[in-house]
């Protein structure tokens, strides 16, 4: 294969630290980020890596995914735009870039985030796809890119997903916190009401939409890599026994929590039943 992924972490904050990842060609030397990481410090490290990769310090990114408008995934835009104006952030939808706004809000107005990244004005620098095929694309012809959307109301409210295929038949994808590896998923919708965190219908969708991709993967004979938001990147013959384990984790959660709203009890018995929940 022809590019090179590499995952970037903040290790001076490692609880505060999420997947940020470069994705470069070595036929073109071009690149793109997906997600940005929580901090600056981790930004800083996504930028030096993409520069020793393309082999300049001026040629911009063709683009940033932002998988979901989390504010642990996004810390680095307003880093990423001042370094690199031209380059465009991409959101799958209308709904990713409202929920991204709405958490800029809350975590700018609570003194999460510096100053610098609070100036940034989100609502006209998040962009919506509106052609992917087009506005994800750099010059590989041995890499195809597939932005798909999901619906994960019992996380973030929307989100989206990245697939990288090759012609080697190797196939990335990229999945934000819709899928995780050794890092419990986050249950929560927070500024979405109208559906519970917990509920039938939301759970249920989160994993029917875990298991249409092993499906849809098994299906075109590839070999699929999970590269989660948290936690490390799966290996090419586990992509079925990990969402298969996240899809476990959804639907005990689901029966610990209709039996019991305290959290504390749901924490350590899911940590009782799944040792690797919390790691």
């Amino acid at each position: 294969d022809t590019l090179t992924v590499t995952l970037v972490q903040d290790t001076a904050a490692p609880s505060e630290s999420s997947n940020a990842y470069v994705i470069t060609s070595r036929i073109s030397n071009e690149g793109f980020f997906v997600d940005s990481g929580s901090t600056n410090s981790t930004t800083s490290q996504l930028i030096s890596v993409y520069q020793q990769q393309v082999r300049s310090t001026t040629k911009p990114p063709k683009f940033v995914f932002l998988i979901h408008g989390h504010p642990d995934h996004m810390g680095g835009i307003a880093l990423i735009q001042k370094s690199y104006p031209t380059t465009p952030i991409y959101v799958i939808i209308q709904q990713v870039a409202r929920e991204a706004v709405r958490w800029i809000d809350f975590v700018c107005s609570n003194g999460v985030y510096s100053p610098a990244q609070c100036t940034l004005n989100y609502i006209r620098t998040l962009r919506v796809l509106s052609s992917p095929r087009t506005q994800l694309a750099f010059n590989d012809l041995s890499a195809r890119l597939t932005a798909m959307s999901v619906m994960v109301k019992g996380e973030s409210s929307y989100a989206g997903m990245l697939g990288i295929a090759s012609k080697s038949r190797a196939y990335l994808l990229f999945t934000g916190d819709a899928i995780t590896i050794r890092s419990h998923l986050y249950v929560s919708n927070f500024f979405d009401t109208n559906t519970l965190p917990s509920s039938d219908d939301a759970l249920c969708a989160w994993a029917g939409s875990m298991q249409s991709t092993v499906c849809s993967l098994q299906l075109g004979s590839r070999m699929s890599r999970i590269l989660p938001g948290h936690g490390p990147i799966s290996d090419s013959f586990s992509y079925p026994r990990e969402v298969a384990r996240n899809i476990g984790w959804l639907r005990t959660l689901q029966t610990v929590t209709f039996n019991s709203c305290n959290a504390t009890y749901i924490w350590s018995e899911m940590l009782r039943r799944f040792p690797d929940f919390g790691e």
